[in-house]
């Protein structure tokens, strides 16, 4: 029973009918697909200087912000209203909790890949000026890594958001109800 609330098999295998991988493979890939190809092609710094100059910083301003809302939906799955909720939802609470880790588990791997640019690794591995289609495909590759995270962020704050106003309905309903019982 413990595998089967593992994130790991959320993730691979999922837990209310679809894997959590699933979640990120949708249409909207496309949009980060083209975001990382048209940056790769559009920003002709090398990797490393995008990295220390925009990204690196960006990502910490990210990151905050993630580990802060996260933070608040973690409170709000905890509150009754939140988990009656989860009950009628296929996967259960599971889904909630595990959709926030996987936003979190992308923006670090988006950091640590901008890191590793960062200290020049690409750009040392392939020092050409002309640029193989590897060192190509490795920058469009994380800017539509960042561009996938970035909307995750987002999801973030969406989650928590909803989970707050759903809650707010729930309380507001039952308090009609009570009324209507006097």
């Amino acid at each position: 029973m413990l595998f089967r609330s593992n994130y790991w098999h959320w993730l691979f295998k999922g837990s209310g009918g679809r894997s959590g991988l699933r979640r990120l493979f949708d249409r909207w890939l496309l949009l980060h697909v083209a975001v990382g190809v048209g940056l790769a092609t559009l920003v002709q710094k090398p990797l490393a200087e995008c990295a220390n100059s925009v990204l690196l910083p960006l990502a910490g301003a990210i990151i905050g912000l993630s580990f802060a809302w996260a933070g608040n939906a973690q409170a709000l799955l905890q509150t009754s209203e939140i988990e009656d909720v989860a009950d009628k939802h296929q996967g259960g609470l599971v889904e909630y909790a595990y959709v926030y880790q996987t936003a979190i588990l992308l923006i670090l791997i988006a950091l640590v890949g901008w890191t590793v640019a960062g200290l020049s690794v690409f750009d040392s591995f392939w020092p050409t000026p002309a640029r193989t289609h590897c060192y190509f495909a490795a920058r469009a590759s994380l800017f539509g890594l960042s561009s996938l995270a970035l909307r995750e962020c987002w999801h973030v704050v969406l989650g928590a958001q909803w989970m707050l106003l759903v809650r707010r309905e729930i309380r507001r309903s039952k308090g009609d109800q009570e009324k209507r019982k006097q």
